[in-house]
């Protein structure tokens, strides 16, 4: 179970998503690999009768006043300190890579663990060819679904990164991305956080595969008619439908993959 979905908590769904109005007390310049990145303005919202320290992002000058939505909730890892809050614009889409590389120096991430109200998530659906027959690997996590390997994005990565660096981690497999293909879905966590899949296209040869047991706890080899019908949610068998008609696209054109 990841953090967002343990701190799903009443009051934290209550906050995340919400559009609240901000006093600013002060502003900062904000820096990325010491490059100037905005402006990072600070202040106070009332929420249950409380203040709470809100810094917000995605505004590229002073402000004394702001109105936004929250995105992110900035938990003290020691339960010692009160959450601070983060909020953008009405509509702004921001990930925690991009929040920990903007904000470490006031919410340092050795303290804190984001609760974040949109997440990502990059995979890739992976085929080799087994006695005449192209399969697929299916990977079954510790908290049991069933599905294509992937992983949420770090800070420095892109999608194509993340997706080869949790292909390596849950299974062993060094590969590379086909190009060309690029599926994307969204869905809802505990009914409130955002959460976008990513999937690309690669191959693998089964004897490279080597489980990782704390990463997943099973994985499967399967023709795609098994693995359509082993996958748990609709989402991920469209995507396995369109990765299969276009691994039959590069192999009847014969490209090179």
């Amino acid at each position: 179970m990841s953090f967002n979905e343990y701190n799903a908590t009443k009051s934290t769904r209550s906050v995340l998503g919400g559009v609240y109005d901000v006093k600013i007390t002060s502003t900062f310049f904000l820096y990325n690999s010491n490059r100037r990145a905005g402006m990072l303005n600070c202040g106070k919202a009332k929420h249950g009768g409380k203040d709470v320290t809100v810094y917000v992002i995605g505004v590229n000058s002073a402000i004394s006043e702001f109105r936004g939505q929250v995105i992110a909730v900035a938990k003290d890892r020691q339960e010692e300190k009160d959450d601070i809050w983060v909020a953008v614009p009405d509509g702004t889409v921001m990930y925690e890579p991009r929040l920990i590389s903007l904000l470490d120096k006031y919410i340092p991430s050795d303290r804190y663990k984001y609760v974040c109200y949109y997440e990502k998530s990059c995979g890739a659906v992976m085929y080799t060819h087994k006695d005449g027959q192209r399969m697929y690997i299916l990977i079954t996590n510790i908290s049991g679904h069933i599905g294509f390997p992937k992983g949420h994005i770090e800070s420095g990565e892109n999608e194509k990164q993340t997706a080869l660096r949790e292909i390596y981690e849950e299974t062993g497999v060094k590969t590379k991305i086909i190009d060309g293909f690029r599926e994307s879905y969204n869905y809802l966590i505990n009914g409130f956080i955002k959460k976008k899949a990513v999937y690309f296209l690669a191959q693998f040869k089964e004897e490279d595969i080597q489980m990782n047991i704390r990463e997943i706890s099973e994985y499967r080899l399967l023709t795609f008619d098994e693995a359509y019908s082993t996958l748990n949610f609709k989402h991920d068998k469209d995507i396995l439908k369109k990765a299969d008609t276009f691994a039959d696209y590069l192999e009847s054109d014969k490209h090179d993959i």
